[in-house]
This record gives C-alpha cells, sequence and structure tokens, in this order.
C-alpha cells in the first residue's frame, strides 16, 4: 500500500502532518505553534542525536554532543526547524513529546539552542 504525503494524523489531541514516511532515525512534519508571538507552521525536521552525528564530518577525536533545537527561516512551507534528541528511535510519540516541547518555549528564537545532557560519540 502505497501512502501519499502530507498524511495528516492526530494523537491524543495533537494535529500535525507527515510530509516523508517516518524512519527510524528521522521524520520530517509539520504543526501550528506559535513564534514570537504569531501563529505559525512548523516545517519539522525530527531526527535521533545518533543520526545527526552521523551526518557530520568523521571527527579525528571524540566529540560530545548535545540534543538541540535549531530554528530557521520562514519559507513557503513554514518556519524551519530541527530538532536533535537522545532516544534510541524516531516514532510517534518522540513527535508528540517535539509538538509540546516547541510548544511550550516562551521565548523561542531562531538559532540553536542545546539542552539536556551531552553525549559523547567516538572518533571515526
Amino acid at each position: 500500500m502505497t501512502r501519499h504525503y502530507p498524511l495528516a494524523r492526530e494523537l491524543r489531541g495533537i494535529a500535525y502532518k507527515l510530509l516523508a514516511a517516518l524512519t527510524s532515525t528521522q521524520a520530517h512534519f509539520s504543526f501550528s505553534g506559535r513564534f514570537q508571538n504569531q501563529e505559525v507552521v512548523w516545517d519539522a525536521t525530527l531526527l535521533t542525536l545518533t543520526q545527526y552525528h552521523a551526518e557530520q564530518s568523521a571527527p579525528a577525536e571524540p566529540v560530545q554532543r548535545s540534543p538541540f533545537m535549531e530554528i530557521g527561516d520562514a519559507t513557503g512551507q513554514g518556519r524551519r526547524i530541527r530538532v536533535a534528541l537522545d532516544v534510541a528511535q524516531i516514532d510517534e510519540p518522540a513527535i508528540l513529546r517535539t509538538i509540546i516541547m516547541v510548544r511550550q518555549y516562551k521565548r523561542l528564537h531562531a538559532g540553536r539552542r542545546e539542552f539536556g545532557e551531552a553525549r559523547v560519540f567516538a572518533a571515526r
């Protein structure tokens, strides 16, 4: 069965749209929220911290990486936001936690905000 995207979803009263197939390491979705006192559509990419690390150039030394959210520019699809969480896999509960987290931040601003415990990744 082929799914067509965007795919509207609602879990526990939280509505969002999957914009691409969900994988165990990444999700691309949109949802509504507020940014700088205005209603916006968030064009979100959620990935595991391990996936984010794998996308970076190979470090010669061990490197610490922290979970983060990075708010980018507004586009025709919405305001871009990239979130990396230190979780084993991306699933619908992780998507819901991300939406709730973004909606609860009071002073969101463009740029990168790290949070949580840093994790050490070995050199490759």
